[in-house]
């Protein structure tokens, strides 16, 4: 770790060149109008965070379909544990795909190095995915994610950590041989996160060495006030929340990001191209009309066929500091060129939502990290998450104990309910108009 620490600057960069390489290769999961997807873990899935998030995507970006999404983690669980429940928490919900995200617990062992380790993990994956295609539903298999704790490739911090390393190459080489979709989210979001955690550690670190004093009679105190003096200005880590095994907000934006970058997603939600003059140049995805030029402010409004990835103002902003490429995943572009050099305020409904240059403009600029609460896109996150939260959590558990309890009048109600709030949610991802104003800063 000291080692890393001298040379903190290369270690995020490091991360994201390693995470992006990760992405590649993964063919597209194509979803289409009234598809229902199961999601089946453990605790990690059954938090609803991340699981949520990755809904949350597909349900803005393609809102005019009428996608299920449903959970099935319990908290626990192993491979055995949803063959056991198979039938009544995956089946039930007659799937046309079924993602099984397992791995924390099955790999919990005492010596993953030995060849029977992660034999009894694989063998319940195989016959989860002979099962999903039993009733005709698209397998997807998703790796664990990593125990949080600071272990880099090769330089583990805990045996479970190099288990799950371990147990994820096993199920990719599963999938290899049965032709089963894997997704391993463990090698991107460890090469992210655990030099993530010893930035963090470090900072913590050299904060408390700035405040020792003469008479603390700290050992190696000289050492410490050094490496505090040298870590000013360093860049911090961003803490993910949670605990080592599950993380909370900024650690599920990075988990449901890699799931979605590796499933190569459509990343394009929309674009405009408008000259100063107000003439329309181009526009995919979305209609302009009200264009109004006068006196070097433009003003239009702006109908989106699609939305961007609704990220909550008040959890999305760490995330992206930590990993910029979740902005990659909604590419939701407003271009201007030909502006008169200079700083240019852009509103959304009157909500001032940023300030940029002439060449930010001229490029392009991807609206999806626009996160001010006050402002159409924050408001709409806000919404929407809510709602998500009330089908996966409450809703989807009721409907899970009468199809358990095979009582027809319970999972009636049940059914009715989640159906009432799925079009609730359906409606909130609707796009709606935005007016939006550019003027110059004077």
């Amino acid at each position: 770790m000291l080692s890393l620490i001298k040379k903190p600057l290369l270690i995020l960069p490091l991360a994201a060149a390693l995470c992006g390489q990760a992405f590649a290769a993964q063919p597209a999961l194509t979803l289409k109008d009234n598809d229902t997807w199961v999601m089946a873990g453990d605790s990690i899935t059954a938090q609803r965070m991340h699981t949520s998030y990755i809904e949350a995507f597909f349900r803005t970006r393609y809102p005019q379909w009428h996608l299920h999404f449903r959970n099935s983690g319990i908290g626990g669980n192993k491979a055995g544990n949803i063959l056991e429940r198979f039938d009544y928490d995956v089946a039930a919900w007659k799937p046309t795909i079924v993602s099984i995200e397992l791995g924390m617990n099955d790999a919990n062992v005492l010596n993953p190095d030995s060849k029977e380790a992660p034999a009894e993990y694989i063998a319940g994956m195989k016959k989860l995915g002979d099962k999903i295609r039993a009733i005709s539903a698209h397998p997807l298999f998703i790796s664990s994610s990593p125990v949080n704790d600071g272990s880099l490739m090769d330089s583990w911090a805990s045996v479970r950590c190099r288990a799950i390393h371990l147990f994820t190459l096993a199920l990719v080489e599963l999938g290899q041989k049965e032709n089963v979709q894997v997704v391993d989210q463990y090698h991107p979001l460890l090469n992210l996160w655990g030099p993530n955690m010893i930035m963090e550690h470090a900072g913590i670190l050299a904060a408390l060495a700035r405040e020792l004093k003469p008479g603390n009679k700290i050992p190696q105190m000289e050492s410490l006030q050094s490496f505090a003096k040298a870590w000013e200005n360093q860049p911090a880590g961003f803490p993910l929340g949670g605990d080592p095994v599950h993380p909370a907000l900024v650690g599920q934006y990075t988990m449901a990001a890699t799931i979605l970058a590796a499933l190569n997603v459509d990343r394009e939600v929309s674009s405009a191209t408008i000259k100063p003059d107000g003439t329309v140049v181009a526009a995919k995805y979305c209609k302009i009309t009200e264009v109004v030029a006068k006196d070097g402010k433009l003003s239009f409004t702006r109908l989106d066929e699609r939305s961007p990835w609704p990220l909550p103002p008040y959890s999305a902003p760490p995330a992206l500091q930590l990993m910029p490429g979740i902005a990659d995943l909604s590419l939701y572009t407003l271009t201007i060129p030909g502006l008169p050099a200079g700083q240019y305020r852009v509103a959304m409904n009157g909500q001032v939502v940023a300030t940029l240059s002439h060449e930010a403009l001229e490029k392009g600029w991807n609206m999806s990290t626009v996160l001010e609460g006050k402002g159409p896109l924050g408001k709409r996150a806000n919404t929407i998450e809510p709602l998500i939260g009330e089908l996966q959590n409450p809703l989807n558990n009721a409907w899970r104990a009468a199809s358990k309890e095979k009582n027809p009048e319970k999972l009636a109600a049940a059914q009715k309910a989640i159906e009432e709030c799925e079009a609730k949610v359906q409606a909130a991802c609707q796009p709606e108009p935005i007016r939006f104003a550019v003027e110059p800063v004077k």
